[in-house]
């Protein structure tokens, strides 16, 4: 029946009769339809705009490609181990230098929420490593404080 879709999950697109929006495919399904002298099945996608969150259906003859997904993020995935370690140490030295800008729980909260806000604005993997780095400086500094508190 059908050997591959032309868009993934995740692909940023367009209608092919340019409204000026971005669309991201969330989902497809295929449709079958049978009439008495005549069979056919169409791909549907499943789109969210990306500014406002409406949800729309669109044929594959429809759209055109914007950006692969695979082609900006797959090949950053099977490197994210080597990264992660240059990202640590680029976050030690960082921390040698700014020792005392984070002092108080409430700075880092509010560091942790902008990195969060960051990576869903963003739908961005490296917000969410910078936010979990500052929940284990807050996890670290909740620790000090307990030593001292004891």
């Amino acid at each position: 029946m059908f050997k591959y879709f032309k868009f993934k999950i995740n692909d940023t697109v367009q209608f092919v009769k340019n409204d000026g929006h971005f669309y991201r495919v969330i989902g497809y399904r295929i449709e079958k339809s049978i009439y008495l002298n005549d069979e056919y099945s169409s791909i549907i996608y499943e789109l969210l705009r990306e500014f406002d969150g409406l949800q729309v259906d669109a044929e594959e003859e429809e759209l055109v490609s914007v950006s692969n997904f695979d082609e900006f993020y797959g090949s950053m995935f099977e490197k994210l181990g080597t990264f992660t370690i240059k990202f640590a140490k680029k976050q030690e030295d960082v921390k040698k230098t700014n020792m005392g800008e984070a002092s108080s729980v409430d700075e880092l909260l509010d560091k942790y929420n902008d990195y969060r806000r960051l990576a869903i604005l963003f739908k961005d993997c490296l917000y969410d490593l910078a936010a979990e780095n500052v929940l284990n400086e807050l996890t670290d500094f909740s620790e000090s404080k307990k030593d001292y508190m004891h």
